[in-house]
């Protein structure tokens, strides 16, 4: 990977593992996601329109954004059903590193991209990880003869989520400006969840916006990250662009510990180092 896109990507891994600190802080974790999204269509609008102005439009990448906004529904349920159940510290590595493994495995047949024997050993490095994060859950629900807590099922499937919409998008921002395309899948997000947060969720929606600072933050951090990410895309290839991005999952952690005062213990920061040393692989062998 060249230096530019390698500095992107872990300059968005840090806004990434931010916005969700802020995430899991808020009292409705869906809610603030929802809320987050409507910032950010305010705070890019300038940016969006000086684009559309200034670039050649074309329809070909608007299917791909809708698609991504469907999926990133599904995204901020799960992932705000897993901050629910499970600690910062814990569901976001869970989350973010089984959309890191998928990506790279489906990236092959997809979009032909062909990693390097150094990026393979890495993705083994991570699998590692992601299964001695998960010792201790093992350990105690064998101890309590508890299968159903054996995994995260809703920080598992945030993962295959994730998986999901970033090859997708992957495809979509090479047919558009990356600001056009993220600023329009946050759109058609919004407008897909108005109708259930407006209705089910209002009174914790508008507490959310009556906090401007995270509001403001979280907008700005949201989409930003993922217009970084999804430029980055357009100069490395996505099997190496989303593994690296996920430095992320070792910086959640620590936030996690750091600010929440969860409990990181040495079983989870061994994992996460496991994980980190995967991803370096993995940007080596790129």
């Amino acid at each position: 990977m060249s230096l530019v896109a390698i500095a992107m990507v872990l300059g968005a891994a840090v806004l990434h593992a931010a916005w969700n600190l802020l995430a899991k802080k808020s009292a409705d974790v869906l809610s603030f996601l929802w809320a987050i999204s409507v910032a950010s269509l305010v705070l890019y609008a300038l940016p969006f329109f000086y684009v559309v102005r200034n670039e050649p439009f074309e329809w070909n990448w608007v299917r791909f954004a809708i698609i991504s906004g469907v999926l990133h529904v599904a995204y901020y349920a799960l992932l705000a059903l897993a901050y629910e159940r499970s600690d910062l510290s814990f569901a976001y590595p869970v989350a973010r590193g089984t959309g890191m493994l998928l990506v790279p495995l489906l990236a092959v047949p997809i979009f032909g991209d062909r990693p390097t024997v150094m990026a393979w050993i890495g993705i083994g490095l991570v699998i590692a990880g992601m299964l001695w994060l998960h010792r201790p859950l093992f350990a105690a629900a064998l101890n309590r003869g508890d299968v159903s807590t054996l995994i995260s099922i809703p920080a598992l499937l945030t993962g295959l989520v994730i998986a999901s919409y970033s090859l997708n998008d992957t495809a979509g921002v090479h047919r558009t400006h990356p600001i056009v395309y993220v600023y329009s899948l946050e759109a058609f997000t919004v407008l897909l969840m108005a109708p259930y947060m407006i209705m089910k969720r209002w009174d914790s929606v508008r507490a959310a916006f009556g906090h401007r600072r995270p509001l403001i933050l979280g907008g700005f951090g949201s989409a930003g990250t993922y217009a970084i990410v999804l430029t980055a895309t357009r100069l490395a290839p996505v099997s190496y662009v989303v593994p690296m991005r996920e430095t992320s999952i070792v910086i959640g952690a620590v936030l996690g510990a750091r600010v929440l005062g969860e409990s990181l213990g040495s079983t989870r920061l061994a994992a996460c180092i496991l994980v980190v040393v995967g991803v370096i692989a993995i940007g080596i062998g790129g």
